[in-house]
């Protein structure tokens, strides 16, 4: 746990390497449609400790921005409620991928 009671999980992979997964996911469900726009064809979601059907609600929920059937907040409110493996909900936020001026703005 960290200095906020978060439990962030440490998984080693294949080559014996540590890896820390934040207990709050990064998601740019806001960035999908500029990426998109930009030429972007392909996209990658990271599934590590949740449970099943969550999965498939998160996949399901990038596809339906995608197609343009639901709006990225309406994601975004989902995402929320992911669960990890342990039936808790870690959050989620725009980590890296916020956009420099928010970047500059927590700076202060």
């Amino acid at each position: 746990r960290d200095q906020n009671g978060q439990d962030n999980l440490v998984l080693a992979d294949m080559g014996c390497r540590n890896t820390v997964f934040s207990a709050e996911a990064q998601s740019g469900v806001h960035s999908l449609g500029e990426w998109r726009d930009a030429g972007a064809q392909s996209f990658r979601i990271e599934l590590v400790d949740e449970l099943p059907d969550d999965c498939v609600d998160v996949v399901s929920g990038y596809l339906s921005v995608l197609d343009g059937s639901s709006r990225p907040n309406e994601v975004w409110e989902s995402l929320k409620l992911v669960r990890d493996s342990n039936g808790r909900m870690g959050g989620v936020s725009h980590g890296s991928l916020r956009n420099v001026a928010e970047r500059r703005a927590g700076e202060l």
